[in-house]
This record gives structure tokens, C-alpha cells and sequence, in this order.
């Protein structure tokens, strides 16, 4: 099997500035706005570190205010535009599409999300599936891949956003417009005061590639005693599960 060629994987991080109150707002109450926004920020970092190294080209989709300039760094970043997520997903992959014959977006929401997942999510593309979904525990997705001829708006329009069925409403349109679909493994993001002690935990015995997340929570003593969860253990078979898949993809 051929190396792939990351110009022709385009990823595209969803993301906003980390501005105090319009970032993590669901954890505003059990942490500061302010923290809410800290932490954003490391989730950020430390994912775009991580996938900088993987087998495509990362580009960070920017959700700004009218006035705001997208930020500069060494990351190329494009704009988001539309009125909601739906017109915003469907401009973003319409676009990207124009450059790179497969496409996938994901959120900041998912901090320790191993490049191995991505790759394996353009892998199923170049091997023939129209559409990939990595389903999130709370019924939405946290990845979706297309194949430039598999991008259109039906996929995002009408969609209950940020509610349990937004996966489900979304596979039911892959039915409708007869797109070959695959399945990544279920993970979850980290929105809630209880995802973010799930993540701690995960997090107590190493910084599964997240220092800065790592440190953050450190920090502010949020980190459990290393051996108190055995989330640990089951984010760590998780990942090398997903290594597995990987080496085996580059051994074909």
C-alpha cells in the first residue's frame, strides 16, 4: 500500500478564540469564565501540536465575530461563515473540497483525540466509503469525513444541533442520498463539569498527549490520586487499539 499524500486529506479543526465567556460555557459554574477560556486554550494547543504530526493537512476553522481577524500562527486558518453550524459545516467542506478530494471536520472539544483516528477515518474514504462519522457518547458526532463528491448541503441542513440525535438525523440523510457510511469508535467530548472529572481522571496518570490540559488541571488541583479510576486503563486500551488499526492500515 502507498504512502498516503497529506494534500490530498484535508482536516479542518472547528474552533473559536479563547475569549472569557464564549468558550466552554457549560462549565461556567464550576470553573471561572475565565479558567473556561485557560482551558480552552490548552485543549486547542495540545490537540493542534498532536495533529499537526499526522498524515494530512490541518487547516484551523475559525467561529469570529464581524470585526475579528483570524488569528495568526503557524497553522493556516480560514474563516467560518454562515448563519449556523449547519451553513457553516456544509461552506467549510464545500470549500476545502475545491482543494483536497477528501475532507473531515472535528471539534476542540476532544483534547487527547490520537491523529490515528483521523487517518483511519481518510483511510475508509480512499478505500471507498462516501462519509465517515465518529459517534459522540452524548448522540451527536465528533468527526465527519466526505469524499469531495460526497459533500452536500441535505447532510447539514435541519439538523438539531447540540441535541442526542444529531448522529442518528445524520446517518438517516447519508440513507437518503445513498452514501456509503463508516463508523469510527464512540468517544466523547468534554463539555460538562462531569466530562471534565472523567478527563482528570484519564489525565492522573499521564498526559496521554495533552501536557498543557495536563498541567492546567494540575494546577488547579483537579487531578485525582493516579490508581483512583480505572478510566485511566480503558482510555489507554482505547488508544492502542486504535494504534493497532493503524500500523496494520500501513503494513497492507
Amino acid at each position: 500500500m502507498s504512502p498516503a499524500d497529506p494534500s490530498q486529506r484535508r482536516l479542518l479543526l472547528f474552533t473559536k478564540p479563547a475569549r472569557a465567556g464564549r468558550v466552554k460555557t457549560r462549565l461556567i459554574g464550576d470553573l471561572s469564565a475565565g479558567e473556561a477560556a485557560e482551558l480552552h486554550a490548552a485543549f486547542l494547543d495540545d490537540l493542534v501540536e498532536r495533529l499537526e504530526g499526522g498524515a494530512f493537512t490541518l487547516r484551523l476553522a475559525w467561529a469570529l465575530e464581524p470585526d475579528e481577524e483570524v488569528p495568526a500562527g503557524p497553522t493556516p486558518g480560514v474563516r467560518q461563515s454562515g448563519e449556523g453550524l449547519g451553513d457553516r459545516l456544509y461552506n467549510a467542506f464545500a470549500e476545502a473540497a475545491r482543494e483536497a478530494p477528501f475532507v473531515a471536520a472535528l471539534g476542540s472539544d476532544h483534547p487527547t483525540l490520537p491523529p490515528a483516528l483521523a487517518e483511519r477515518a481518510f483511510a475508509a474514504l480512499e478505500a471507498g466509503a462516501d462519509a465517515v462519522l465518529g459517534p459522540a457518547a452524548d448522540g451527536g458526532y465528533y468527526l465527519i469525513a466526505l469524499r469531495a463528491a460526497a459533500v452536500r448541503r441535505r447532510l447539514f441542513e435541519g439538523i438539531a444541533w447540540s441535541t442526542d440525535g444529531v448522529l442518528a438525523s445524520t446517518l438517516e440523510r447519508c440513507r437518503e442520498l445513498g452514501l456509503a457510511v463508516e463508523l469510527l469508535p464512540e468517544a466523547a467530548d468534554v463539555d460538562t463539569p462531569e466530562d471534565l472529572r472523567r478527563l482528570a481522571a484519564e489525565l492522573a496518570a499521564g498526559d496521554l498527549g495533552c501536557p498543557r490540559t495536563r498541567g492546567l488541571l494540575a494546577a488547579w488541583d483537579r487531578l485525582p490520586a493516579a490508581g483512583a479510576s480505572g478510566s485511566c486503563q480503558r482510555r489507554e486500551s482505547f488508544r492502542a487499539g486504535l494504534e493497532r488499526t493503524h500500523s496494520a492500515g500501513q503494513s497492507q
